[in-house]
Order: structure tokens, then sequence, then C-alpha cells
């Protein structure tokens, strides 16, 4: 257990360290080998390192959004692009509502709040075992009316010896999202040929991406590094990946494009307001889907 609060859980070669902020992973090993970026006993998960983004992902532009012909209006919580950023639990306490050797289990109850005036009970299920790191995630909906909502996670990929110019990725997907300078959504463009076409896998030297991705035609990513594969897979339900190369952390700091951030997604950026792989829930319905890491 951490300063910070957090669960060990292990199985076999695989140990996994979950914290209570943001039942977040803050960091995951195979045979004493990191796979997924750790964070240190006290250290703060910057940059939302490994943390559940809910009840939506990514960005929403100056906060404002509409629903049932309401006019809403969410926190801005990132000052230099003006927008609402990865919903409303990545930073509170979740918890704990089932631990064993091998995975723990953590909640946590979204209540109405102006911005956001739904009921929702969230639950990440996180397991180690031979299949590797898994991540099962549940959203039930505990109010009145019906809920739109989307859910990440943001680990860190990284594989010894290698920062992220060494690393090269395989991206099943043939759209990217073209964003302004706030990062704001502006059009979808076919990856075929372009500098963002990782289908096939490409090198991620020299360059930059913040990046959201659709029309997946797979549901895993590979990222390779020296002689090391990890793959992230993820469940249909997750139709957009996110690929961060950690360029906004300073340059010459242990952190700068030291490991790689690759998100399931539900839907992309600005969803609240587009619609677009937005879903939503009934009164009293369920949710569920899974996503994980694994060392290929």
């Amino acid at each position: 257990m951490t300063g910070e609060r957090s669960w060990t859980i292990r199985s076999g070669g695989h140990e996994a360290v979950i914290g209570r902020t943001g039942a977040g992973v803050r960091g995951y090993r195979v045979d004493g080998v990191q796979v997924v970026d750790a964070l240190g006993e006290r250290e703060v998960a910057s940059a939302y390192h490994g943390l559940v983004l809910a009840p939506w992902p990514n960005r929403v532009p100056d906060g404002r959004w509409s629903w049932g012909g309401q006019e809403l209006q969410l926190p801005v919580n990132e000052a230099a692009t003006g927008c609402a950023l990865h919903g409303l639990v990545a930073y509170a306490a979740w918890q704990v509502r089932e631990l064993t050797g091998d995975a723990v289990e953590l909640g946590i109850a979204v209540e109405p709040q102006p911005g956001y005036p739904f009921a929702l009970d969230l639950t990440v299920r996180w397991s180690v075992g031979e299949d590797g790191l898994r991540c099962a995630m549940g959203v039930v909906n505990t109010g009145w009316d019906t809920a739109p909502f989307g859910v990440a996670v943001h680990p860190y990929v990284v594989l010894p010896g290698c920062g992220v110019d060494d690393l090269e990725l395989t991206l099943p997907a043939g759209s990217w999202l073209q964003t302004d300078e706030r990062l704001r959504p502006v059009a979808l463009h076919p990856v075929d040929g372009g500098d963002r076409d990782f289908r096939s896998g490409a090198p991620l030297r020299r360059r930059s991406l913040d990046t959201a991705f659709t029309d997946v035609t797979g549901q895993v990513a590979r990222v390779a590094g020296g002689e090391r594969v990890v793959e992230v897979w993820a469940d249909p339900a997750f139709g957009w990946w996110q690929v961060y190369t950690s360029d906004y952390f300073p340059a010459g700091s242990e952190r700068y494009r030291h490991a790689l951030a690759v998100e399931a997604m539900t839907c992309g950026p600005d969803a609240l307001n587009t619609g677009r792989d937005l879903l939503t829930l009934e009164p009293g319905a369920r949710w569920d889907a899974a996503w994980g890491v694994r060392a290929a």
C-alpha cells in the first residue's frame, strides 16, 4: 500500500499497482519487465497517467453542450485550451468494492450536477493473469432520465530501453481527427498513405501525436521496440483510439517522450456535442465492456 492508497495485484509473473485516485493503473509489469509505465510511490498521476475517464473522454470545447433542449456548462479544467477534459472522476477517490490476490474492483457514484445532470454508478475491475492486464468497465444508470456517456482509460505503454522515438506503432484505424490549435475537432480524414497511417506499422521517430483515430478495422494496437511487443486490445464497444507521444511534458524531463499513451475510447472528442458514438443508458440499465494490455 502506498501513500496515495493503492493495491498490488499479482498472478504468476504479472503484477499491477492500482490506485484509489481515478481507479488508475499506476504500473504493470510482466516477469519484472515494465509494460505500463510506473508512477513513484507518492507521485501524483499527472497528464491523467493511467486514470479512468468518464462520463466523457477527451475534450468538450468551452465545456458547453446541450441535451434534450437544455444548454449545459461543464467545468473547464484545461486552461490552455479552454476545454472540459476527461470527465468528472479521474482525480476523484474511488472506493474498493472487492479485493482478491489477483484482482481489485473499484466503484464511484456520479451524482447529478450542473453541467452533467445525470446519475451513474461506475465500476472498474482490474485483474492480472496469463492473458495480461484486464480492465472490465461497468456503468449503471441510477437516475430518472436517459443518460449520455462515454468512457476510456489513459495508460502509458513503455518498453525497456526505449523512448517514444524508438517505437513502432500498429493501429487498426482508417481515419484520424484533425484539431485546431486549441485541440478542438475540425474534420475527420482518411489515413490512407499519410503520416498518420499506422495500419501496417510505422515508426514514431520525430512524430508528435495527440490524435484521435476511428473507423477501426481491428481491436488490437501493437507497440514494438527493441525485441519486445506490447498489445493494447479492446472490445468492439471501443470504436476510437487516442495516441499521445508525451510531448507536453517539459523537454529534458524524464517523462518527455518516454512512454506512449494508447487509449481505447468509446467515443471521440466532443462527442457530447457531435453525438457520434455517444452511448446512452435508460434508467436502471447497465453497460459493460473490457479492454486490456498484454506482452506479446
